[in-house]
């Protein structure tokens, strides 16, 4: 199997256990739990757990020269036994994020981007044959500045590596210099390069706002146009949805795609939530859902099974537990059933869209699937 580069943003994430939501006043003492630590941002989010489900990986990211990138190198080279792929940056902090998630409250982040504004994958070494997982190029302003200057220069560098790529965005600060970026222009321009893209609505909406009614079909059918291979959103307890373009897109793409071309090409899924309550924490929940998916298409997985799989690895980051073996609808069912496009429930229990090639020959099992036909 050959591995998956996970490059980009890499911080530490610091996780206290809160008894209510957070309370900032001066001269005031408020109790709280432990205090959770673990590499975090796609390299760490992405990047470990590809590794935890088996795919080999290598990842590149960049720390500060102080104790907390010691901290974290020694975190990454704990779990995947090697961290040369990162990087000390003098001068600069390890980035870091603060994460206040209350129970029964939405999750809030004080972050410090650190050695992450340095990062501009020229450390980036591509293997043939690879998959390249880039995440969030939307935190990351040595990538992005100049019309995405230097984030062009990497993916193109990739494609002539014959490297699947895959990129990840992450919501954006309302008050950061992110918001100055002409995302419309850099994505529509990037994006024939990128064979796989798996953001969030939210992710989306930040880049976004003036669009902020669009739902995940939508979105999909947007970054297709744009030029990518196969998009998957995820829509935290609503599921993900998965979605593919024509073989003859699929067969410009990188080797781990183009090589299973046929089964990939012109599917259409919704997944409906494998979590029925969040015992853990959601955050890292789509960083996991990606690493899912890039696991199945590393295995050879058909598109219904690595969406499967996406869908369970975000579950297991969310109740804390292990990766479940098989794939069963506990969380609430999209209104994607009452839609009045014709979805259809297969014997694999996913929907399959009126533009799925399977739905149209007939064929929604995982069988089906599996074997390509």
């Amino acid at each position: 199997m050959k591995p998956v580069i996970v490059g980009g943003h890499l911080c530490l994430d610091l996780v206290p256990a809160l008894i209510g939501p957070p309370v900032i006043q001066p001269g005031r003492l408020v109790q709280v739990g432990p205090l959770a630590l673990s590499a975090g941002g796609c390299v760490g989010n992405t990047g470990l757990t590809l590794a935890s489900l088996g795919v080999p990986v290598k990842l590149v990211g960049n720390v500060g020269a102080d104790q907390l990138g010691r901290l974290l190198r020694s975190l990454i080279r704990r779990s995947v036994g090697d961290a040369r792929g990162i990087r000390r940056c003098p001068g600069f902090g390890t980035s870091y994020s603060v994460v206040w998630e209350a129970v029964g409250h939405d999750r809030a982040f004080w972050h410090h981007i650190g050695a992450n504004a340095e990062f501009d994958g020229s450390s980036v070494a591509f293997e043939r044959g690879a998959t390249f997982h880039l995440g969030y190029p939307t935190h990351l302003p040595a990538l992005y500045n100049d019309d995405g200057a230097a984030l062009c220069r990497l993916l193109r560098r990739a494609r002539d590596s014959d490297v699947t790529i895959s990129i990840d965005l992450a919501a954006i600060d309302p008050a950061s210099e992110a918001t100055t970026v002409d995302w419309h222009r850099v994505l529509s321009s990037v994006l024939r390069d990128v064979d796989v893209i798996t953001p969030s609505v939210d992710d989306l909406v930040a880049l976004f706002p003036d669009r902020s009614d669009v739902d995940p079909i939508g979105w999909a059918d947007l970054l297709l146009t744009w030029g990518a291979a196969v998009v998957m959103v995820t829509a935290g307890a609503a599921g993900l949805y998965l979605r593919t373009g024509m073989e003859a897109r699929l067969r410009t793409a990188g080797w781990s795609l183009r090589s299973q071309a046929a089964g990939w090409a012109e599917r259409e899924l919704w997944v409906p939530s494998a979590v029925n309550d969040v015992v853990r924490s959601t955050t890292g929940a789509g960083d996991a859902a990606a690493a899912g998916l890039l696991a199945g298409l590393a295995n050879g997985n058909g598109p219904v099974e690595a969406a499967k799989l996406a869908a369970l690895t975000a579950a297991a980051r969310i109740t804390g537990g292990p990766v479940a073996d098989s794939y069963q609808v506990v969380g609430p069912v999209s209104s994607i059933e009452r839609s009045s496009h014709r979805w259809q429930l297969g014997r694999d229990a996913i929907y399959h869209g009126p533009r799925d090639r399977r739905l149209d020959k007939g064929h929604v099992d995982q069988d089906a699937d599996a074997a390509g036909a």
